[in-house]
């Protein structure tokens, strides 16, 4: 199964024992030591997943995964930095970085091809409550000329039904701006049908937990063909996430799902790959 993505969507928090919060571990310091550097030592890469239609396989648009190179420390996973990033701030600078180099990439093979190709960053909390950073890549995607809705903003189910009145609000206005808004990890037990109304999103991505279980589990398919058959309703697409399997293939198609993501369809690939995989779907 693919890593949990550009901005590793919903880390797990650290909990520790009583007084961990006070004092982080060793290590932990270090490496917050570390990721204080990483981004100007030139350190991150993206990698993008292809997300593919469910009918014939062909990518429709990739989502960009953040990756850390340390020279010492080898790959680190982002499940063990983003919690350290939004701990320190750190994931804004960091979050602006990933939302622009994508911006690049998705420009560059716009150019290089007819294909109308998307790509989709995923965005913290954090990120979210800060108006002006959302407000400069509007700006950014004007200044080199890519449209608005070439990006997908991906924010977890879990971020949106935190603060459903302030996030809506928010994501109106970039939605109005022409910036295209994702529901990430639509199932995880986080769900408020309700918000969908205010949010009006583009699409909703089933959590891949749910997406695996549907060869299994008849509960699973059951809750995933009422989604699906809601969001469709509402004029959003579903993208089944976490498809490893023909099986999760299949159902996912057979329950109406318009796009599929996980290693079935494609490991994240490098940017030098990207075009080589848009001209096998052409």
């Amino acid at each position: 199964m693919r890593l949990p993505a550009a901005l590793c969507r919903g880390p797990a928090r650290r909990t520790g024992v009583p007084g961990a919060a006070r004092r982080a571990p060793a290590h932990e310091r270090m490496l917050q030591h570390e990721l204080r550097h990483a981004l100007a030592r030139d350190q991150f890469h993206l990698v993008y997943q292809p997300i593919c239609s469910v009918e014939d396989g062909a990518t429709r648009s990739f989502e960009a995964l953040l990756r850390w190179e340390h020279p010492s420390l080898g790959s680190i996973e982002p499940q063990r930095f983003i919690g350290l990033a939004e701990d320190s701030g750190l994931i804004l600078d960091i979050g602006d970085w990933v939302f622009r180099a994508a911006a690049d990439e998705c420009l560059r093979l716009r150019r290089g091809s007819a294909s109308e190709v998307r790509v989709g960053v995923n965005v913290t909390q954090m990120q979210l409550a800060s108006r002006p950073t959302t407000q400069l890549w509007v700006r950014y995607l004007h200044d080199i000329g890519l449209p608005c809705e070439a990006m997908t903003l991906e924010i977890t189910e879990r971020t949106v039904s935190r603060w459903p009145e302030r996030v809506a609000d928010h994501l109106a206005q970039l939605a109005d701006s022409g910036l295209r808004i994702s529901i990430d990890d639509f199932g995880t037990g986080y769900s408020n049908l309700a918000m969908l109304a205010q949010l009006r999103p583009h699409s909703l991505k089933l959590d891949a937990s749910l997406v695996q279980g549907l060869a299994a589990c008849e509960r699973s398919r059951t809750i995933a063909h009422a989604v699906v058959s809601m969001a469709h309703r509402l004029h959003m697409q579903v993208v089944a996430e976490g498809i490893e399997l023909p099986a999760q293939a299949r159902i996912s198609r057979e329950l109406g799902c318009d796009l599929g993501q996980g290693w079935w369809y494609s490991r994240p690939l490098s940017p030098a790959q990207l075009p080589r995989r848009l001209a096998a779907a052409a």
